[in-house]
């Protein structure tokens, strides 16, 4: 959700742009590759960033496009102009509000944020500004998230009578523990970075300064490493839901994988020849 006392303003053009969605509307979410980092951008500034059903729907194509090309390394996901995101759009939720969330629209706006979870390279939230709502939920699904000075988190459901229903119920415990987790929710009381980094709410401190300039630098390091970085965030996410037989199975599998893969190869030799590894991220 968006901040209702700051947010209201958020929905205001949702439901036009949304009917233009179809004739050639400009694109909500922006994406460019550089340095082998895709870097993914709500591109609704004057909203906060607040997501309409467009921008949820571009989310989901964006990370298609990254799944479907090998030359990716890693992914930024960022909101333009020194905001995440301030949550949803109100007025994505329409004639809803009277008669309930139909369960297969939530499930659409579900998988816009899963997309970005089940990527097979990196994915890092850079988080400036608001946070709120849907924003903490689509920055939960990334796999790190990266965290200026100025962002603010909050789980702004309760406000509006509703659940963190975009992954956020599954994902936060999993983040910050289940209290913390619990307390953030029935609360919906704002988290600065300090607070954000200590909790484990982020994992990466960010400049106020250039903050998503120092984001596509430690993306292109991850981007430029080898291949079993590819491997890790699925392996260390399902060995959670996993025994330990079962754990250690898959830790087998990912590592012949990355064995038998060229970067394996490039790394031993470049050690033996003292010289920096030049990796294919395979």
């Amino acid at each position: 959700m968006t901040d209702g006392s700051k947010g209201t303003d958020a929905g205001a053009s949702a439901g036009s742009e949304q009917e233009a969605a179809g004739a050639g509307a400009a694109e909500v979410v922006s994406y460019e590759v550089v340095d082998r980092v895709a870097h993914i951008t709500i591109e609704r500034p004057t909203k906060r960033n607040a997501m309409s059903l467009q921008v949820f729907d571009e989310l989901t194509s964006r990370a298609a496009e990254v799944a479907a090309d090998p030359d990716v390394g890693a992914v930024v996901v960022a909101g333009r102009q020194g905001s995440f995101s301030a949550g949803i759009d109100l007025k994505v939720f329409g004639d809803q509000v009277t008669d309930g969330l139909d369960p297969v629209f939530v499930a659409r706006l579900q998988a816009a944020f899963t997309a970005y979870e089940d990527l097979d390279v990196p994915t890092i939230a850079a988080v400036e500004g608001y946070c709120y709502g849907a924003g903490i939920q689509l920055a939960a699904a990334c796999h790190l998230r990266a965290v200026a000075p100025s962002a603010e988190f909050s789980v702004m459901e309760a406000r509006w009578g509703l659940i963190p229903d975009l992954g956020g119920s599954w994902r936060l415990p999993r983040l910050i523990g289940l209290g913390r987790a619990t307390e953030l929710v029935l609360t919906a009381r704002k988290v600065g970075a300090e607070e954000a980094l200590a909790m484990g709410l982020g994992e990466h401190a960010l400049p106020a300064d250039d903050a998503q300039g120092a984001a596509h630098d430690l993306a292109a390091r991850l981007a430029a490493g080898p291949g079993a970085l590819r491997l890790v965030p699925r392996l260390l996410r399902e060995n959670l839901e996993r025994d330990r037989a079962a754990a250690l199975q898959a830790e087998v599998a990912a590592q012949q994988h990355a064995s038998s893969g060229p970067d394996f190869r490039e790394a031993v030799m470049s050690h033996l020849e003292s010289r920096p590894p030049r990796f294919v991220g395979r």
